[in-house]
């Protein structure tokens, strides 16, 4: 009796025995597709919704009562009646004057013990104006005024802080992801107009960590101080917010156009 190997050869296996040994994946197709949908969703993950935004903003004006008709010659604020509406840009130099803090709301989590907060907060308009000097460096040249310094061209920019809460680790630890214990950073921006004196931009700024959990991300700090994440947060929306292009859309390396 001749004895055959219990190995059946591989055209007696059919399409149902590959399938079934596959666990139903043709090739494993989808386990290939399903790692980048992984990627993908991770990628969403770590992009936080922690940011700043800008809730109220001003053009050209120099407070909430100035007149917006360019052609009111009977006011005493100097207007620009030729500019057809075109925003200030492309400044020489700008100079940058530490935000007042002196009337903010100084919260939360900002330092070890409280003996340290009155320190903490004389030093958080320091940082942000580093972190301004970094971000509109890419606009033009940037310096940081000194107390008995005067800007003399371009642009200054300065404002005040409101608000500056530091949430709580504890909470964004059990409860980050529904808002327990956020951070939360609120402050006003101004840009003025060096030679005219005009106030060219003004605007409102508001955000913080929001939604983010222990975990945090390269915009949320999680279990860490939050306040150095919004502070460098809210300089970057300063520079977007004051830039033509700042991503860059419809760059092109090389362009050919049809005749």
């Amino acid at each position: 009796m001749a004895i055959f190997p219990r190995v059946r050869h591989d055209s007696c296996i059919t399409e149902a025995t590959r399938s079934a040994r596959s666990g139903g994946r043709a090739g494993g197709r989808p386990e290939k597709i399903m790692k980048p949908l992984i990627a993908i969703a991770s990628s969403l993950l770590l992009c936080s919704c922690a940011d700043m935004y800008v809730t109220k903003s001003q053009v050209g004006g120099s407070g909430a009562a100035a007149p917006t008709d360019t052609k009111d010659f009977g006011s005493h604020v100097r207007m620009i009646t030729a500019n057809c509406g075109v925003g200030a840009y492309n400044p020489q130099a700008i100079y940058i004057r530490p935000f007042c803090v002196d009337t903010a709301k100084f919260r939360g989590d900002q330092a070890q013990t409280d003996g340290e907060m009155p320190i903490r907060k004389a030093l958080a308009p320091v940082e942000f104006a580093e972190d301004l000097k970094e971000q509109l460096e890419k606009i033009a040249p940037a310096r940081i005024l000194r107390p008995h310094e005067t800007a003399r061209i371009g642009w200054l920019v300065d404002g005040e802080f409101d608000v500056v809460d530091g949430g709580s680790p504890v909470g964004r630890f059990f409860l980050g992801s529904f808002g327990v214990g956020q951070s939360v950073l609120a402050l006003h921006v101004r840009v003025t107009d060096v030679k005219s004196g005009l106030v060219v931009y003004e605007f409102d700024m508001y955000g913080g960590s929001q939604l983010q959990g222990r975990h945090g991300t390269v915009r949320a700090s999680g279990l860490g101080r939050a306040l150095h994440f919004d502070l460098q947060n809210a300089a970057e929306r300063v520079y977007l917010t004051l830039s033509t292009d700042p991503y860059r859309y419809g760059a092109r390396a090389n362009v050919s156009l049809p005749e």
